[in-house]
């Protein structure tokens, strides 16, 4: 695990005939921006006495662990506007620090008086966002060298965060007007935007993270963060089984990054600052394979940062309430077998797959950078995602698929078995299939018979098959085939 670098502040003081001294500030770690740094993300602990968060804290060191996450609500330290109680935060703040342990905070919350009338305290967004920047530029003032990161709200792409609807231009405003008050306080300090949560679109309670990222791009976000926040939270789908499937976490991880790029911001990370798995979900080993399929994925992608594990302790082991059960400890404070595998993950220093070592040896700047992590194509066919192709490790080697063509065939299964050339590319599949593509006919899958009635004359396929009346029809550039029951395919020129 990478810890990160130590900052230690030197302070001169003049006193009347003696020489200067040196005085050393207490060295406070800060957060290394890679995806082998592992933490915890522990909101809990905010409401916790000084014995629970020591305790906590040890266990958290105890699993190997050297980074958190915690809440700085600001509904918790300003209640009433310009009276401040930064008792809890306090106290969070230098448990982590006194074990040199470096801080991302998350600065959300809404006091009843910041809010607009009619929307909820907490999960309201503030109704001005110079009075939130007001305020982020306080706690920046008051951790500077203690908190490392700062997270500009939590998950405003729904409804429960950023009440009454997720905004993603009102949201920007936030980003726009926090970000050079925070720089201003701690110019070290590193500011997450986004910190969306993985969901589908739901009518006015949730906006998928794709459309919200991209609308805060729209709104001038671009300038106004150092890092993007993702939680890729599914609790049926481990992270690298997503690829492909639609809104699945990593295919959203994959269209965020593809955002960014389009944007000007490739230079910028994706940070998983939130993810767990719940015993709801899964039993006990399902939480370890859930976790450390994210913790062994997640670094093979080279856009990524660090990670953080929701949660340390259970807050009732047993429970049928979600939210209850997501710790790696259980309430007794004995450790659940996820504990165990991140513990020994973080010692051996998150070993690399053999899967990803064989794919990092290909390093072919024609095939484009790392989009994926080496994911299954098919139970024993492993495959990369890259901005210019798809590589397949297939029977006979590998194989590279342009883009649009392996994102097509993704549709149906299979893999390749020829290169692609002169327009198309086979696969394999039970059926047959071939992928037709250029830039300018797009691309078009046909299986079956039309793939063996198909000649050169025909050019590049312009539809998927379709219906038409009792007919199935593919059409081409310079004709159409059909196929018909009992008759077959038929060639027609145009």
């Amino acid at each position: 695990m990478t810890v990160g670098v130590l900052t230690t502040a030197v302070v001169w003081f003049a006193l009347p005939s003696l020489r200067p001294r040196e005085v050393q500030v207490a060295a406070t770690a800060r957060i290394a921006a890679l995806p082998t740094t592992i933490g915890f993300h522990d909101p809990d602990s905010y409401f916790m006495t000084d014995g629970d968060v020591n305790q906590t804290f040890d266990k958290m060191l105890a699993t190997g662990v050297k980074n958190v996450r915690l809440m700085i609500p600001w509904a918790g330290a300003e209640p009433v506007q310009n009276q401040f109680d930064w008792t809890n935060v306090d106290r969070t703040v230098n448990a982590a620090v006194a074990r040199n342990m470096a801080v991302i905070g998350i600065i959300n919350a809404s006091p009843a008086w910041a809010v607009a009338p009619g929307v909820p305290a907490i999960s309201g967004r503030p109704a001005s966002p110079a009075q939130y920047a007001d305020f982020c530029e306080k706690v920046a003032a008051r951790y500077q060298g203690k908190v490392s990161a700062y997270e500009v709200w939590n998950e405003p792409n729904g409804a429960q965060f950023f009440a009454p609807q997720p905004d993603a231009p009102g949201y920007t405003e936030l980003l726009k007007a926090a970000y050079p008050k925070i720089k201003a306080a701690d110019p070290n300090a590193t500011v997450i935007g986004g910190v969306v949560g993985s969901v589908v679109d739901w009518g006015t309670w949730l906006v998928n993270p794709v459309s919200f990222v991209q609308q805060m791009y729209d709104a001038g976000a671009k300038n106004f963060m150092d890092a993007l926040s993702f939680h890729p939270y599914h609790y049926q789908l481990k992270f690298s089984d997503g690829y492909g499937i639609a809104n699945s976490p990593l295919d959203q991880t994959v269209a965020l990054r593809r955002i960014m790029v389009a944007n000007g911001d490739a230079s910028k990370k994706i940070w998983a600052t939130e993810y767990g798995e719940p015993m709801t979900a899964t039993d006990e080993a399902g939480q370890a394979a859930f976790i450390m399929d994210l913790i062994n994925k997640w670094q093979e992608m080279p856009y990524t940062g660090p990670i953080m594990i929701h949660t340390t302790r259970d807050r009732q082991t047993g429970s049928t309430d979600v939210e209850n059960v997501f710790g790696v400890y259980r309430t007794d404070w004995t450790a659940k077998p996820a504990q165990v595998a991140m513990k020994d993950a973080i010692a051996a220093g998150i070993p690399k797959s053999p899967e990803y070592q064989r794919f990092s040896a290909i390093t072919d700047p024609s095939y484009g950078e790392v989009l994926s992590p080496v994911y299954r194509a098919t139970p024993t066919v492993w495959a990369q995602a890259r901005t210019t192709s798809t590589l397949f490790e297939t029977p006979t080697g590998i194989i590279a698929s342009p883009t649009p063509v392996a994102d097509k065939a993704r549709q149906f299964g299979g893999y390749p078995k020829t290169e692609f050339q002169n327009g198309y590319q086979d696969f394999e599949s039970p059926t047959g299939m071939r992928v037709w593509w250029s830039p300018a006919t797009g691309a078009h899958a046909v299986g079956g018979g039309f793939v063996a009635a198909w000649v050169p004359q025909l050019g590049l396929a312009l539809t998927d098959e379709f219906r038409e009346g009792l007919a199935t029809r593919v059409n081409f550039e310079h004709g159409y085939i059909t196929w018909l029951p009992w008759i077959g395919t038929q060639v027609t020129f145009t």
